[in-house]
């Protein structure tokens, strides 16, 4: 079977106590959505725990079967609240559409520019469907609280005349306003799909009727959709009955008509040559750069996730010089929708998820041994909850701060008074008055480090003592970053190198994609597996494995004026600094 698959994704922001996700790699594509009466139950990690349970089911299924696959959702939800989630699932197999809801849900279905609902939930059950499908159906599936928000009377308007890719553009307004968190939805419509020797349609309401695909074991006759017939009246006159002058003018007529019309096809099918030509020279190299992107993904997804949405921001580029009407506009959204498949299958590999500002006001962050403190450039200091709330704020009257860094018991600022040290009950100490030419500080125990760009070393400071940390004949390059574990990592150049008791150990990246742009920061801590490079440049946050392996990239263009960042392994948070606002998102 030939089979093309076009989608896009609608997700609302979570909330303390909801979060939703839309979900989608090779023929897999789930929407979820979990609820919980606590704020602190971690409703993040729970709801990615569910889907990552759902997901192994599945695909250790050896035989994809309706009843299979149901069967297998079942045993990935034992243990879990059924009455707290809303999940869809769907997949395609054998030009066979299964889909099965769990407690609540709902599955809309356009075919032949009809609309309608085909599946709905049963509270606290799992439902399984499955119907034939057939090329350019359009189905929506979308958790309980999505079919609330946007009926099937809403919805119905928003398809008429839209491509895939621009109905989620206008239903994301719809979701994100007064969002509960826990809508969620995806579009998929089957392209080119080889119709069976005779064709079964899945079931599609006719107006004001109750209908849906069929149910499983259910094996009464599925009725094809009607179409009204259309009659035409014959028409005739006498054309004796006409003078022979009205037959002259009537001749005139129409070859006045004809030859308008010649000229008009004419200048028709000129203008539909060079559309055609126009689009040719821009699918053809593009298509060309999607296959080499598909042949980086086992190579490096990271590098191939660039490809494919710098592919996507050329194609969109090109897109308004074809009218919205024309077969070109048409093709080219068709491939920009085949392109955002692919995105959307590496988007969990390469972009950000459920970004949302933590506190406002502040410049510096970091998070070390469980704590989470913000810093303005007046030197406040604000020691904040996971969910941003100010525990405490503490006044360390050391002002212009130009690095901050923070453990279990003291804050260290490094501003316009030196090196100090406040504690979190909020006494001050001042450890180097004026240290000449340091840009970043970080502490091991009772030491606090800096990082010198003058002299191009690291000084290590205990109490007021100044010594040099290297003990060989190290010179630093361009120090720009520098963060602690039980090692020194500094960002030297476009490098990162790694020092320890002293000496350099050799470190080098595997399978990082581009170097590192100026400006980059870095951070980790002793019993992280990674350390993390912020490179706002090139608006991305990186993770490293310590033995020198790229894991991990995520993309936000909001990154480019990003100025503090720091990473919660355990808690699997990323915070990060932008235009004085906290952000926070998940790693």
């Amino acid at each position: 079977m030939d089979q093309n698959i076009l989608l896009s994704k609608i997700v609302a922001n979570p909330t303390d106590t909801t979060w939703s996700q839309a979900y989608s790699t090779l023929n897999l594509y789930i929407v979820l959505s979990i609820r919980s009466e606590s704020t602190e139950s971690g409703i993040v990690t729970s709801g990615k725990e569910l889907l990552e349970k759902i997901q192994r089911e599945y695909f250790s299924l050896d035989e994809k079967s309706i009843v299979n696959i149901k069967e297998a959702l079942g045993k990935a939800l034992e243990g879990t609240d059924i009455n707290s989630i809303s999940c869809v699932l769907s997949t395609i197999q054998d030009r066979t559409l299964h889909l099965i809801i769990v407690n609540q849900g709902e599955i809309i279905l356009k075919r032949d520019g009809k609309v309608g609902v085909v599946g709905k939930d049963e509270e606290g059950k799992i439902v399984a469907f499955s119907g034939n499908i057939k090329s350019d159906d359009i189905v929506i599936i979308g958790t309980g609280d999505f079919s609330k928000k946007i009926p099937v009377e809403k919805l119905s308007s928003i398809l008429d005349g839209l491509e895939v890719s621009e109905i989620s553009e206008h239903l994301a307004p719809l979701i994100h306003e007064e969002s509960q968190g826990t809508e969620a939805a995806i579009v998929l419509q089957y392209k080119s799909i080889e119709s069976p020797p005779q064709e079964e349609a899945i079931k599609t309401p006719e107006p004001q009727e109750d209908d849906s695909i069929e149910e499983l074991g259910h094996e009464e006759e599925k009725p094809k959709i009607k179409i009204p017939n259309l009659n035409i009246p014959n028409l005739s006159f006498n054309i004796t009955n006409l003078g022979r002058k009205k037959i002259t003018i009537i001749a005139i007529v129409l070859l006045i008509v004809l030859l308008v019309g010649s000229i008009l096809f004419e200048q028709n099918r000129q203008e539909s040559s060079r559309r055609k030509k126009e689009l040719s020279e821009i699918l053809t190299p593009a298509k060309d750069k999607y296959d080499e992107a598909v042949a980086l993904v086992s190579l490096n997804k990271g590098l191939a996730y660039e490809e494919f949405d710098s592919l996507k921001s050329t194609l969109e580029g090109s897109r308004e010089k074809f009218a919205p009407n024309t077969s070109e506009r048409k093709t080219l959204n068709e491939f920009i929708g085949k392109v955002e498949g692919k995105i959307g299958e590496l988007g969990a590999e390469a972009t950000i998820a459920n970004q949302k500002v933590v506190y406002e006001n502040v410049d510096f962050v970091s998070f070390r041994d469980g704590k989470l403190v913000a810093v303005d450039l007046d030197g406040k200091i604000f020691l904040l909850s996971s969910d941003g709330k100010v525990e405490k704020e503490i006044d360390s009257e050391n002002g212009n701060a130009k690095s901050v860094v923070a453990d279990e018991r003291f804050v260290y600022i490094l501003g316009t008074e030196g090196i100090t040290r406040t504690t979190k009950s909020g006494g001050t100490t001042t450890i180097v008055e004026s240290p000449e030419s340091t840009i970043s500080i970080d502490n091991f125990g009772s030491n606090v480090y800096g990082l010198n760009t003058k002299a191009k070393t690291v000084d290590k400071y205990v109490g007021e003592t100044r010594s040099d940390y290297f003990v060989e004949d190290i010179a630093l390059e361009n120090p720009r970053s520098m963060s602690i574990d039980a090692s020194i990592w500094i960002i030297d150049g476009k490098k990162i190198r790694k020092f320890t008791r002293g000496r350099e150990d050799s470190f080098s990246i595997q399978g990082l994609t581009g170097s590192l742009g100026d400006g980059s920061k870095i951070f980790t801590s002793l019993d992280y597996s990674n350390i993390y490079i912020l490179d706002p440049k090139n608006v991305r946050i990186i993770s490293i494995k310590k033995d020198g392996e790229f894991e991990k990239q995520y993309s936000w263009k909001n990154l480019s004026s990003a100025t503090s960042f720091s990473v919660d392994e355990e808690g699997e948070t990323i915070y990060v600094v932008i235009g004085a606002k906290l952000y926070s998102f998940d790693l």
